[in-house]
């Protein structure tokens, strides 16, 4: 979901700045550049270099957990 944030300022610690960085640094340049809403340059990228959506993540967290479980 892309939206304005509702107030102009999103406070951030340095913790969180220095993970921002951290990712910007690390992320792979995709073949083509990808625009969605206006936006370009997405933090996180699939492995056909695609925008990462809610459903990735849910996946990533269940595979997390049954490994979790299973230790």
């Amino acid at each position: 979901m892309i939206e304005e944030p509702k107030t102009s300022y999103v406070p951030m610690t340095e913790a969180v700045i220095s993970c921002f960085c951290r990712i910007i640094a690390n992320r792979k340049t995709p073949k083509i550049a990808l625009m969605v809403k206006g936006y370009a340059e997405c933090l996180f990228l699939d492995k056909n270099d695609m925008p990462m959506v809610a459903l990735h993540w849910q996946k990533y967290l269940e595979h997390i957990i049954k490994k979790y479980n299973n230790i």
